[in-house]
């Protein structure tokens, strides 16, 4: 179900590669350093708050989860809610919810690919998205200016398309911002 071959966003370092001079315990602190004060370097933490928050909540309207997938007709980013997901690798690999919860903070850590098959792409509700130059735009103006920008406090701003509602989720996920639709108003909430 996992896409093995898929880019890992986390880099593993070598001794050497850090410095041909590095040696013994020295060089290894030097690297442990590193790794943990780099965010881009350091793999998210599994047991993060963020993924406890959005892999627990199995409502109706649960929170967006946001991962890449490959299928035979699409290869890409996609967001599902976790109900769904949660549903889909139930009904097809047997997953309950404590095994599901560990196999996605793995998915998810090690940025994997989950492979689908195209009948599960509809069946399941797993939600394409695509990158927009507004939301790309906004997005590098930092998460304030960008949470600002689309939402009214926690609900997302009226006259937004569902394809820039998508590539909006999607970002607030990469931020570990979690993401709903609030099962009164039907509106995109944040929180």
């Amino acid at each position: 179900m996992i896409d093995t071959n898929h880019k890992q966003l986390c880099r593993k370092y070598s001794m050497k590669s850090i410095s041909g001079k590095s040696s013994g315990i020295l060089g290894l602190v030097f690297i442990i350093f590193i790794i943990l004060k780099n965010p881009f370097i350091a793999c998210t933490n599994m047991n993060s708050p963020f993924y406890n928050k959005v892999l627990n909540d199995f409502d109706t309207t649960s929170y967006y989860i946001a991962l890449d997938i490959k299928s035979q007709s699409y290869n890409g980013r996609i967001i599902i809610e976790n109900n769904n997901l949660y549903l889909f690798l139930n009904k097809t690999m047997g997953f309950d919810k404590e095994r599901y919860k560990s196999y996605m903070k793995r998915v998810l850590t090690h940025h994997k690919a989950l492979k689908i098959e195209d009948k599960d792409f509809y069946t399941w509700k797993f939600i394409k998205v695509f990158e927009l130059e507004s939301v790309i735009h906004f997005a590098d103006q930092g998460r304030d200016n960008f949470v600002a920008h689309y939402f009214n406090g926690i609900v997302l701003n009226d006259g937004i398309s569902d394809k820039e509602q998508n590539a909006v989720i999607n970002q607030l996920f990469y931020w570990e911002f979690p993401a709903k639709i609030d099962k009164l108003t039907g509106d995109l909430i944040i929180g």
